[in-house]
């Protein structure tokens, strides 16, 4: 297992304590470095680092610890090519998305069963829809690629091209318009030309499209099986804690799994996942010129900030609403 890290101790200490339950054999820790501008960085990232030690069964533990920063594209990137320099297979977690004790063995009897059909990449605790009451399978398939709390093998891994070369060709582009509903393309065309250009800095889009361009699938629990607590306005990304992500429950899976008679997409939960991932004010923010949407975004943060807005100090009392990154 791979935990990525950066500078919050105590989502780390979290982490660790949930670990304690499952008790992995095997642990990878990459840590990105401390932010030459900030100057907490420096005492954060070692805190955060030192709380590995909370480790106290038999584990064998290895470590990649940056001594400057990396950011959020080169530093996950780094921190998975790693892994999978060590495992041919293996599940994936940031400190800010906390598994159930579910996850593992979901992942696990997933990562086994599919671990030679080349067209699964890829493994998702995450559901953002919640619960998926239309199956009576424990997941289901899907072209999204959701990475909050995933599992892959390094087959899958080896298509991830950073560059995302194939996306400034004729065919690369054709390939992600084949698969997807023509306003959805225009979301994610936007978001592929932004990281392109270097203007938004995420890993997980260059993976959303690897698939995409391969026609590669994702297996995702019918029932959430993740959360993530990294919401809030300190954050890179992931800044509005009202957004429907934000509040997905975590729900138990029944074992044993109820496997798929054949990977294949379920064209009503996929349009249920884009309405979650993609709710109204996304979709306007994200088509709006890039300059314009930073604007409203800052003046919105600085508010959320000031707990000017109905329902700061509560999240749960607001409807859906926007962040930069969607877990795609």
């Amino acid at each position: 297992m791979l935990l990525i890290m950066f500078n919050r101790p105590d989502k780390v200490r979290r982490m660790v304590q949930l670990l304690r339950v499952v008790r992995p054999q095997r642990l990878l820790v990459a840590a990105d470095g401390p932010r030459a501008n900030v100057p907490e960085d420096t005492i954060r990232c070692a805190e955060a680092r030192r709380a590995i030690d909370d480790v106290d069964w038999p584990c064998d533990i290895e470590v990649l610890f940056q001594d400057v920063n990396l950011g959020c594209k080169r530093g996950p990137e780094t921190a998975i090519n790693w892994f999978f320099s060590r495992v041919s297979e293996g599940l994936i977690l940031e400190d800010d998305c906390l598994p159930s004790a579910d996850f593992f063995p979901f992942c696990a009897e997933l990562l086994e069963r599919y671990r030679h059909e080349e067209q699964v990449m890829m493994i998702s605790g995450f559901n953002s829809v919640g619960s998926w009451a239309d199956t009576e399978k424990s997941y289901l398939s899907s072209r999204t690629s959701p990475t909050w709390g995933w599992a892959t093998w390094a087959r899958a891994w080896a298509a991830y091209d950073p560059a995302m070369s194939a996306w400034s060709t004729p065919e690369g582009r054709r390939a992600v318009r084949r698969r997807l509903p023509f306003v959805e393309y225009l979301l994610l065309r936007r978001r592929f030309d932004s990281v392109v250009a270097g203007e938004l800095h995420a890993w997980d889009f260059a993976w959303a499209f690897a698939m995409l361009y391969r026609g590669g699938m994702s297996l995702i629990a019918a029932r959430n099986v993740v959360s993530n607590v990294g919401f809030g306005v300190d954050a890179t990304h992931t800044r509005n804690p009202w957004c429907a992500e934000a509040r997905v429950p975590v729900l138990p899976i029944l074992f044993p799994l109820v496997h798929v008679d054949r990977v294949e997409l379920s064209p009503a939960f996929e349009r249920a996942a884009y309405r979650t991932r993609w709710p109204w004010a996304r979709r306007i923010m994200t088509l709006l010129p890039s300059r314009i949407a930073e604007c409203i975004r800052a003046l919105t943060y600085a508010g959320v900030s000031r707990g000017l807005f109905v329902g700061a100090g509560n999240p749960a009392r607001t409807g859906r609403g926007e962040s930069q990154r969607v877990s795609y």
